[in-house]
């Protein structure tokens, strides 16, 4: 085995742990943006049930709309991913050179200024944000993981391999 190492070594040189190293870096920002791609879902997810909630707002009761209101609010609390609260939090990943960043307030806080059709604006716009994120997100991921395979052999002389 050690005679095959220095035979690849007398022809392509020394191999640095470059290419190891981006291979783990990699890793590393995929991890990253499935952690944020994961906490995108669960808001996704979350608002979703708060839009569902908010129309059935508009044709309830006084009872109704107290039990949904609660909904509501229980859905925000607990609303987190890998114990990190989701709302009042600003999530960034950096995938490849392009920075995805996204900032979400407590949609009750909303009912300070406006009435409940703001509020479903807010949630239906985040909503739609995050749609548009995800798309961005994977053409992304795609489009760095190709550029990072293939920037290594871009710049290894294959030619010099058969001399």
């Amino acid at each position: 085995m050690v005679n095959e190492l220095d035979i690849f070594k007398k022809h392509l040189g020394e191999v640095e742990g470059k290419t190891q190293f981006n291979a783990m870096q990699i890793c590393d920002q995929i991890n990253d943006a499935n952690d944020f791609i994961g906490a995108l879902q669960v808001l996704d997810l979350t608002l979703k049930k708060i839009i569902n909630n908010l129309n059935q707002r508009k044709q309830s009761d006084d009872m109704q709309k107290r039990e949904l209101d609660a909904t509501n609010t229980k859905l925000i609390q607990n609303c987190s991913f890998m114990g990190t609260a989701l709302f009042g939090n600003i999530f960034s990943v950096f995938v490849g050179q392009k920075e995805f960043k996204l900032e979400v307030h407590n949609p009750l806080l909303i009912l300070q200024n406006s009435d409940y059709d703001g509020m479903l604006a807010y949630v239906e716009d985040k909503k739609e944000e995050i749609s548009n994120m995800l798309k961005d997100l994977a053409s992304a991921i795609t489009f760095s993981s190709n550029d990072n395979m293939f920037a290594h052999a871009s710049n290894m002389d294959f030619k010099s391999l058969f001399k």
